[in-house]
């Protein structure tokens, strides 16, 4: 019954809140493609000479997912990070996926890159402002999570702590006024109300939709 109430009020009316002009910045300045970075002392830098002939470039993958893909100076392949939005932070490179909705740290031993997951304090030390919701925390029943609002400006994050991919999914709301990021699962909540977390509105089993009743 619950789910039956639930999917009557998602379905009566969505519109989505915000489009690509609508992006709040955050905090750390996205990596652009052919953008240069290098490692020294075991710390990233984005300060690249311009005669430096040692050095990173980023470039964006063809096809779908817009991965970034890291060459090296002579044009050969280096690492990719599976992810759309890279940052460097205090001499680390950090990656965010916003098909995993989660961070990523790279780093490098000998020639291998690294990849490593952020763990939830290492996140919410890159952005104290924000307010972390794992997925893990809505209702297995339902997919719902009531949240209390906190302030004007209610800055939260979605953080992936399971195994599901979020590719294609996106927020809107029929009540709820937010803004978005150029990080998918990041918000800065407005007014109260219920905001959907969907794939094209779907609520499937591969696909299923996540509900934040924001109180």
């Amino acid at each position: 019954m619950k789910r039956l109430i639930l999917s009557m009020i998602v379905s009566a009316g969505l519109v989505i809140s915000a489009n690509a002009a609508d992006f709040l910045n955050i905090p750390y300045k996205n990596i652009k493609e052919e953008g240069k970075i290098k490692i020294e002392n075991d710390r990233w830098t984005d300060k690249v000479a311009r005669r430096d002939n040692d050095y990173i470039i980023k470039f964006i993958s063809d096809g779908t997912g817009n991965y970034s893909e890291f060459y090296s100076s002579k044009g050969n392949l280096y690492f990719t990070t599976g992810c759309q939005y890279e940052f460097i932070y205090k001499g680390d490179l950090i990656g965010y996926s916003n098909h995993d909705l989660k961070f990523y740290d790279f780093s490098l031993n000998g020639n291998e890159v690294i990849k490593r997951e952020l763990n939830e304090a290492e996140v919410q030390a890159l952005f104290p402002d924000f307010k972390i919701i794992k997925i893990s925390q809505f209702s297995q029943s339902t997919n719902s999570l009531k949240i209390k609002k906190e302030g004007v400006n209610f800055k939260v994050i979605l953080l992936n702590d399971t195994d599901r991919y979020f590719y294609h999914y996106s927020f809107s709301s029929g009540n709820s006024k937010f803004e978005t990021y150029p990080l998918k699962g990041f918000l800065n909540i407005k007014k109260t109300g219920m905001i959907q977390f969907s794939h094209f509105g779907d609520n499937t089993k591969d696909f299923p939709w996540f509900i934040l009743l924001v109180r």
